[in-house]
């Protein structure tokens, strides 16, 4: 009984520092979105204060998505919130959007041009929070335009943009509740993408394994004896 103790912790272990594979982040969101207009740059940062003063003039909903952090738009000024949130539905496995108003849902994600014309562009900020905890993790984030990722209500790394599409890293999520901004603006394309990565157990969690396993081999040959 004692040896298929050990053998199976030893097992455990290893298994657990096994090399990280990253997938696209899925689960349960709670979504509080802002849609505004005649914004310009400074008013489409993926930054908190720019979060909360948009919730005082725009038109804001909160509701319930499943599924993947995987949009992807690229319709100009023809995209609504509703559409862009169906794309990231349409790449999830019993994907859907819950409580959406259509005051909020029917109206245009984004329009531009926030750089050339400051003052007339259509923003909207997307606030994701996962109801599940996430634990220890990395992220490859692919996005057009701003965002920021928040580890229990601290700001962890982003990018606040307005930007073309790019690839933010963020590293070093301690654990927790995730949350991430994402901001709609100057027109599509419109692309979110969020990549986790599990970080691995420490390197010296397989010597306890072995440990462990030669104590039980230890205890075994002083019965033989």
């Amino acid at each position: 009984m004692k040896k298929t103790i050990y053998a199976a912790t030893a097992v455990f272990l290893l298994g657990m520092v096994g090399s990280a594979q990253a997938a696209t982040l899925s689960g349960t969101f709670d979504v509080k979105a802002v849609n505004i207009t005649n914004a310009g740059v400074s008013q489409s940062q993926a930054t908190k204060a720019q979060f909360d003063a948009a919730l005082l003039t725009g038109v804001s909903d909160e509701f319930t998505y499943v599924g993947s952090l995987d949009f992807s738009t690229n319709l100009g000024n023809a995209t609504t919130v509703n559409s862009w949130l169906a794309t990231g539905v349409a790449n999830s496995v019993g994907g859907s959007v819950q409580g959406l108003d259509s005051a909020l849902g029917t109206k245009t994600l984004s329009t531009g041009n926030v750089f050339a014309n400051p003052g007339t562009a259509t923003t909207t900020f997307f606030l994701f929070t996962l109801k599940t905890l996430l634990g220890r993790s990395d992220f490859t984030v692919i996005h057009d335009d701003g965002i920021a990722l928040y580890d229990d209500g601290a700001l962890r790394g982003g990018f606040v943009g307005p930007n073309g599409k790019r690839t933010t890293e963020v590293d070093g999520f301690d654990g927790g509740k995730f949350s991430l901004l994402y901001v709609a603006t100057n027109s599509d394309p419109s692309i979110l993408n969020v990549d986790v990565a599990p970080v691995p157990l420490p390197a010296a969690l397989p010597l306890l394994a072995v440990g462990l396993g030669g104590l039980g081999l230890m205890r075994l040959r002083r019965k033989a004896a």
